[in-house]
């Protein structure tokens, strides 16, 4: 379907995208940063892509839908057990996104997308302080 809106064109493009990146909440823990790793590459390339072709910029409207999809996603795995609950689902997105949002600012390609994609899923998954994983700071 084209359409004569180009906004509206990139906005359809990335809501059919959205739909790939879910993680089913029963997936093996082993294949949890694997599955972020692969959400956050499909989202650069095909960013990378509109910033190629000279399309519409990733405005708010667009990164408030994406915010909307990760949030609903984090939530159901949350509930599942796969995901922390004492971060909002709202919050681990916003983090979601606002790497991405960072990441997509990178001339890249596409090997470094891969690069950065694992990095930005490790941060998310892992942390940042190596401590952290062997610590319970802050499980109070």
């Amino acid at each position: 379907m084209t359409t004569d809106n180009p906004d509206a064109h990139f906005r359809q493009r990335l809501a059919t995208l959205i739909l790939t990146l879910n993680i089913p909440p029963q997936v093996a823990d082993n294949q949890v940063l694997d599955r972020v790793a692969l959400s956050f590459r499909k989202l650069l390339n095909f960013l990378a892509q509109e910033d190629e072709s000279g399309q519409p910029a990733f405005d708010a409207q667009a990164k408030s839908m994406l915010l909307s999809a990760i949030s609903d996603n984090f939530a159901v795995c949350q509930e599942s057990g796969l995901f922390r609950k004492d971060i909002s689902s709202q919050w681990l997105a916003r983090c979601f996104v606002g790497m991405l949002d960072q990441m997509r600012e990178e001339p890249t390609d596409a090997a470094l997308r891969h690069q950065h994609s694992i990095a930005c899923a490790k941060i998310l998954c892992e942390g940042i302080w190596p401590a952290a994983a062997d610590s319970q700071v802050y499980n109070t």
